[in-house]
C-alpha cells in the first residue's frame, strides 16, 4: 500500500520514507487502533501506543505522527474513570524520561516536555515545563529537585529556571527547600548540582563530641578526594581538647565483573595529661576485598583483615565504639585456586588472631594447603552396585596437604616493636592425610551400612624439644632444637549404623502418630604406635619420664601407645504428626517433639584402667516455633573423693553410685512475636544484601536482633545455665558444683508505624545484677531517620542522638550529639 512518499507496509507495522524525509525506517505499534490520514498525511496510534527508530523510543497512550514535519506527539490517555494512564515515557539511550506530554522531532532531536520526571540513581529531578535541545540539554522552569521517591515528596529544593547538562551538571537560579509542600526561608541565590557520575572533591563535616574522657572534640573531619571512576579516597582527621588526637583514611575501589574493595587505615594516639603525659599510640587496619565470580573461575583472592595494634577493643577515640564488647579480632588474606573438571584445589593463607584476654596473638604466615576430596578409582572398570562389586565401585580416596609457619606470642612485643623476639618463636611443618574408604550393606536390603576404611597421616615438624634434668632446682629442663622429625600415624577401622523405626498411634479426632527414629552406630578402630618415645631420668629426683620429641612442636602427635579404640553412639529423633485442614498439600502437620537425643563414647581396650570415655550427651528440642532449648553434657561413670572431688579409677557402680554430670549446659532461647511477623524474622537473613559489610553479620546469625519496621514487634529471651562439677576443693571452695547463669532480653515495640523502641539487656542471675543495658528509639521518616541510643548501665556508658538523611547524596547532612554535658 502506497501513500505519495510512503510506503505502508501492514505485516510488518513499518513505514519507509524518502531519504528526503527520514533517514532510517520508524517501526511503530499499539494495542487498540491506529488510524492514517491520508490527507494530512498524520498517523495515529492508540493504547500502548509506541514508536522506535532504533536510538529514540517512545512509548505512550496516544502517539500522533507528523510525517511531513517528522514530529511525534505522545500524550497519556483516559480510562473509565477519567484517570490519566500511560503517561509518555522517553527513552534515548540509557537516559529514561517521564511525562504528561512529549513533541519530539526526530530530524532535529528537539523536544518539548510538560511535567517531566527524571530519575537517576537515588535523585528525582521534576519539571514543569521543559525543552530538550540537540545538544541535548534540557531548559526548564518550575523544577523540583529531591531524593524522596513519593510523588509528593517530604522535601524538595524548588528550582525556578534551570538547565540540565546530561552527565555533569544542573545549573539553577533562584531556589529555596520546601518541606512538606511548605516554602522556607531557606534559600540561595543560584546553585549547582552535580550528577553522580562528576563527583567532586570537598570537606567532610565533623561530629562534634561535647564531653568525653578525652574532653571536647572534633570527630572525623574529612576530605573527598574522587581519583576516578574505580578509586576514591577520604581522609578524616580527630582531635579532642586535651590532646588525643586521629588520623583514618577510607579508600573504596573497584572494577565491574572484578573486584571491589575497602581498605580503612588509622592511627590514633592518646593523650593521659598532667600530671602523667603519657602518650599511647594505637594502629588499625581494616581491609575487606572480594572477587567476582565471573572475573576468574580458577583463582580467588579475598581478605578480611581486622588489626588493632595494641589488642585492645575497649580503647578508642569513638564515645560510642561499636567493638566495645569484642574480645577477638581475626584477620585473614585468602588465595584459592581450582581445578575445573578435577577434584583438587589448593589455596594459600595469612592468619592473624588477637585475643583481648589472653593478651596472645597467633600469626600464621602462611598457610598452604592441597585438597583432593574424593574420587573413586574403580568408578568406571566395575560396574554394579551390589556385593563385592558396589564395595569397589564405592572404593574413595581422599587426600589433604598442609605446611604452616606460624607463631604464638604476646601481644606486648608488638607495642615493644621486638619483632626480633616474634620472629625466634616461629614454628613451621607439614601434615599429609589420606583415607581410603568405601560402604557395603548387610543383610536383606541392606538394612545395616557397612563402612570400613584406613587412614594414613604423617607430621613433618622442624622443631623438637630435648628434657634434661636440673640438679640445683631439681627440676625438668627444657631444650628447643632446630631439627626435623617426622611422625607416623595409622588407623584401622569399622563401623556399623543402621536406622530403626517405630510408629506409636493415639486415639484422638486428628489421628496423631509418633515416630521415633533410633540411628545407633558402633564402630571399631585399631591405632598401632608408629611414633618413637624418648625414656631418660629427667623427672623429678632423676625419675624416669616418658615423653614424645614433638610436645611442643606445630604438629603434636596423638597418643603414644596401642589403642583398641570401640566407639559406639546413640541418636533418637521424634516428630508427631496428626491431620491439619490448614495444609492444604498434605493435610498433616509434622512437629518436631525431639529434634535431636544423642549419647556417644569409647572403650580402650589396650588401656591399664579407665578404659571407658565419659559419655557425651546432646539434647536439642524445638516442640513450637518460638521456644528452642539445647542441652550439652559430659557424664562420668567413675568414682570420685567426696572431699576433694577428684576422680578415681573405679567405677561408681561398685560403690553403689551411678556416677556424676562433670559439666552441663543448658541453652534456652524464646522469641515471642506474630505468625505472620516469624515468617518476616525467617526471611532476614536473605533479605540482607550481599554489599552488606561485617558489622551486618551478627545479624545474620541473629537475625530476631534486628531492627524491622515491618515486624510490629517482637521479644527474645536467652537463658543460659553452666553447671561443672568441682574436681580440685579447697577450703574457700567446697562446693561440690559451680553455677553460672546469665540472661539477655532483647526486644522492640512499634507503638506507631515509625517509632520503634527496642532494647537489650544482660542480667547476671547468680548476682542478680544488671550488666549492661541498651535503649534505643528509632523514628522511620521515609527519607530521614532519627534515632536516640542510649546505655545508661555498663562500662560502656553513652548517649546518642542523630537526625540524618537516608539518600548518599545527602549523607553529610546530619544532626548528631554524642555524650552532652553533665547538666543534660
Amino acid at each position: 500500500m502506497s501513500f505519495g512518499n510512503i510506503s505502508y507496509a501492514a505485516t510488518d507495522d513499518t513505514i519507509y520514507v524518502n531519504k528526503s524525509d527520514m533517514d532510517e525506517p520508524i517501526a511503530y505499534g499499539s494495542r487498540d487502533s491506529l488510524y492514517l490520514d491520508i490527507r494530512k498525511n498524520v498517523l495515529h496510534l492508540y493504547g500502548e501506543a509506541y514508536v522506535d527508530n532504533g536510538w529514540v523510543k517512545l512509548n505512550a497512550g496516544y502517539i500522533m505522527i507528523d510525517l511531513d514535519k517528522n514530529e511525534v506527539l505522545a500524550q497519556y490517555r483516559l480510562d473509565e474513570d477519567s484517570i490519566e494512564v500511560e503517561n509518555p515515557v522517553l527513552t534515548d539511550g540509557g537516559e529514561e524520561i517521564n511525562a504528561r506530554t512529549i513533541r519530539y522531532n526526530f530530524k532535529t532531536e528537539k523536544a518539548y516536555i510538560e511535567e517531566v520526571a527524571i530519575q537517576e540513581d537515588e535523585n528525582y529531578l521534576y519539571m514543569g515545563q521543559a525543552k530538550r535541545h540537540q545538544n541535548d540539554q534540557i531548559h526548564f522552569k518550575k523544577g523540583m529537585f529531591t531524593t524522596c521517591n513519593l510523588e509528593e515528596p517530604h522535601f524538595h529544593f524548588q528550582l525556578s529556571r534551570a538547565v540540565m547538562i546530561p552527565d555533569d551538571k544542573i545549573v539553577s537560579g533562584p531556589m529555596n527547600l520546601w518541606v512538606k509542600g511548605v516554602p522556607t526561608p531557606l534559600g540561595l541565590p543560584f546553585m549547582i548540582i552535580p550528577q553522580m557520575e562528576d563527583r567532586n572533591a570537598g570537606l567532610v563535616f565533623p561530629e562534634l563530641v561535647p564531653l568525653s574522657q578525652y574532653g571536647f572534640g572534633l570527630q572525623d573531619l574529612g576530605y573527598y578526594l574522587p581519583i576516578s571512576d574505580k578509586l576514591q579516597t577520604t581522609i578524616y582527621g580527630t582531635l579532642y581538647s586535651r590532646g588525643s588526637w586521629g588520623i583514618r583514611d577510607v579508600t573504596d575501589y573497584a572494577k565491574i565483573y572484578k573486584y571491589r574493595g575497602t581498605i580503612d587505615a588509622g592511627f590514633q594516639q592518646f593523650r593521659s595529661g598532667f600530671p602523667e603525659n603519657i602518650n599511647q599510640n594505637k594502629l588499625t587496619l581494616t581491609w575487606r576485598h572480594k572477587m567476582d565470580p565471573k572475573a576468574n573461575p580458577t583463582w580467588n583472592f579475598s581478605t578480611n583483615v581486622n588489626f588493632i595494634s595494641d589488642n585492645n577493643s575497649q580503647n578508642n577515640l569513638d564515645p560510642i565504639n561499636p567493638n566495645y564488647f569484642n574480645n577477638s579480632f581475626n584477620s585473614d588474606i585468602n588465595l584459592t585456586r581450582n581445578f575445573p573438571g578435577k577434584p583438587i584445589t589448593s589455596g594459600a593463607k595469612l592468619s592473624l588472631r588477637q585475643n583481648a584476654l589472653t593478651n596472645n596473638v597467633s600469626l600464621a604466615s602462611p598457610v598452604v594447603n592441597v585438597n583432593v576430596s574424593r574420587f573413586f578409582p574403580f568408578k568406571k572398570l566395575v560396574r554394579g552396585n551390589d556385593g563385592i562389586k558396589g564395595m569397589l565401585s564405592r572404593f574413595g580416596v581422599t587426600y589433604s596437604f598442609e605446611g604452616q609457619n606460624r607463631t604464638l606470642f604476646a601481644d606486648s612485643l608488638i607495642q615493644q616493636n621486638r619483632y626480633d623476639l616474634i620472629g625466634d618463636q616461629f614454628q613451621n611443618g607439614i601434615s599429609q592425610r589420606m583415607t581410603i574408604q568405601t560402604t557395603g550393606g548387610l543383610f536383606k536390603q541392606n538394612v545395616v551400612k557397612l563402612t570400613p576404611s584406613v587412614t594414613y597421616s604423617n607430621k613433618i615438624n622442624f622443631q623438637q624439644i630435648e628434657k634434661f634434668y636440673i640438679d640445683s632446682s631439681n627440676t625438668t629442663g627444657i631444650d628447643t632444637l632446630q631439627k626435623m622429625g617426622i611422625a607416623h600415624d595409622l588407623s584401622l577401622s569399622v563401623k556399623l549404623s543402621t536406622a530403626l523405626y517405630s510408629y506409636y498411634r493415639f486415639v484422638g479426632k486428628k489421628k496423631p502418630t509418633l515416630r521415633h527414629v533410633l540411628t545407633p552406630s558402633i564402630s571399631y578402630s585399631y591405632i598401632p604406635n608408629l611414633n618413637v618415645t624418648i625414656t631418660d631420668s629427667v623427672g623429678v629426683n632423676k625419675a624416669l619420664e616418658t615423653y614424645s620429641p614433638f610436645e611442643r612442636s606445630l604438629y603434636t602427635t596423638g597418643s603414644t601407645r596401642d589403642q583398641s579404640l570401640l566407639t559406639f553412639g546413640v541418636n533418637n529423633t521424634f516428630e508427631l504428626k496428626r491431620i491439619s485442614e490448614k495444609d492444604t498439600i498434605e493435610g498433616v502437620k509434622r512437629t518436631r517433639l525431639i529434634e535431636l537425643l544423642s549419647v556417644a563414647g569409647s572403650y580402650d581396650f589396650n588401656k591399664d584402667s579407665m578404659n571407658l570415655s565419659n559419655l557425651r550427651l546432646n539434647l536439642r528440642i524445638r516442640p513450637i516455633e518460638w521456644l528452642n532449648i539445647v542441652t550439652t553434657s559430659t557424664f562420668s561413670p567413675y568414682d570420685w573423693v567426696d572431699s576433694t572431688g577428684s576422680t578415681l579409677k573405679d567405677y561408681a557402680v561398685d560403690n553403689g553410685r551411678l556416677g556424676r554430670f562433670l559439666s552441663t549446659n543448658v541453652a534456652t532461647t524464646l522469641t515471642f512475636t506474630s505468625e505472620e511477623s516469624r515468617k518476616k524474622l525467617n526471611n532476614v537473613i536473605d533479605q540482607i544484601p550481599e554489599n552488606w559489610n561485617a558489622d551486618f553479620e551478627y545479624f545474620m546469625l541473629h537475625p530476631e536482633y534486628a531492627i524491622n519496621f515491618d515486624i510490629p514487634w517482637k521479644l527474645s529471651l536467652s537463658h543460659v545455665y553452666t553447671l561443672a562439677a568441682n574436681t580440685s576443693k579447697t577450703e574457700l571452695n567446697s562446693d561440690d558444683y559451680s553455677q553460672i547463669q546469665t540472661l539477655a532480653i532483647n526486644g522492640d515495640v512499634s507503638f506507631t508505624k515509625r517509632w520503634k523502641l527496642a532494647t537489650q539487656t544482660n542480667i547476671d542471675i547468680k548476682q542478680l545484677a544488671i550488666t549492661n543495658t541498651r535503649l534505643s528509639l528509632t523514628r522511620d521518616m521515609h527519607c530521614w531517620a532519627l534515632a536516640f541510643h542510649w546505655t545508661p548501665i555498663g562500662n560502656n556508658k553513652s548517649f546518642l542522638f542523630s537526625l540524618r538523611a537516608t539518600s548518599d547524596m545527602f549523607q553529610d547532612a546530619k544532626i548528631e550529639l554524642r555524650k552532652p554535658p553533665a547538666f543534660l
